[in-house]
């Protein structure tokens, strides 16, 4: 009887062992061994917290060094024009009006752009971290009947930010090295000339190997948290995926 309680013991003390170094390497060496850890593990919030702090930084050097490349620039400007002169088409602004909004804008590469670039990388880590963590915890809750906790969804998504932090990385060396901000590791790099505000193309730029990637990790660790299958959690999260495509793709939320 002895011997079965120590061996029952034993993932709860290795995950409650388990220290940064270990969790960053099996996340991309062995996610399952890692998630089963943290569901059984007690609430740690340097789960998510070191991956969010992590990626955030990524997201503001990301910002310091596209947007000071000259060929950035110029394509934001290019993009921008295009963009006022098909909503003067439209009726929807006059020359006046596009001229003093230009006028006011933070230019790409100015202090004041790069300082509102940073702000909003911060507010789209803590949105993409804690937003996605409850859709998950709703899809667990009332689609697998799970009594998994939201902070330990929100445990597992940050984990997997760590996907997110790599991705990050590769797209900076693509836009840097391409000169084009859509120089991303998707289908986008199939189109020569792409247009925001081609539906088609905005598709073609989120069937992105580096998403797939991250949302294979969260279904692994959806998969041990709610204990379900690895396919169920896949298709849940592919659910959710789809869902948040179509809304980006075909609802203009602005330029």
């Amino acid at each position: 009887m002895e011997e079965q309680n120590a061996t029952a013991s034993q993932p709860e003390s290795a995950a409650a062992e388990m220290g940064f170094s270990d969790k960053l390497m099996n996340v991309f060496a062995s996610p399952g061994e890692l998630f089963e850890y943290v569901a059984k593990a007690p609430k740690q919030t340097s789960n998510w917290a070191l991956p969010l702090l992590l990626t955030t930084v990524i997201g503001i050097v990301f910002t310091f060094v596209a947007f000071t490349q000259p060929p950035i620039q110029d394509e934001m400007a290019r993009q921008r024009d295009k963009y006022v002169q098909q909503q003067i088409a439209a009726g929807k602004l006059t020359q006046e009006q596009a001229d003093k909004a230009a006028e006011y804008s933070p230019k790409p590469g100015s202090p004041m752009f790069l300082i509102f670039g940073s702000v909003g990388v911060v507010l789209v880590m803590f949105a993409t971290l804690f937003l996605s963590a409850l859709a998950f915890w709703l899809l667990g809750k009332f689609g697998f009947k799970s009594g998994a906790t939201y902070g330990k969804v929100v445990e597992v998504v940050g984990l997997s930010m760590y996907i997110m932090a790599v991705g990050s990385l590769l797209t900076l060396i693509l836009v840097v090295a391409m000169g084009s901000m859509h120089a991303t590791p998707s289908l986008a790099l199939a189109v020569s000339d792409f247009d925001p505000m081609n539906k088609m193309h905005k598709f073609l730029s989120s069937i992105n190997i580096m998403t797939f990637w991250y949302l294979g990790i969260v279904s692994i660790g959806l998969g041990k948290l709610f204990t379900v299958s690895l396919g169920k959690a896949l298709t849940g999260v592919a659910v959710i995926w789809a869902v948040w495509t179509a809304i980006s793709v075909f609802v203009n939320l602005g330029f």
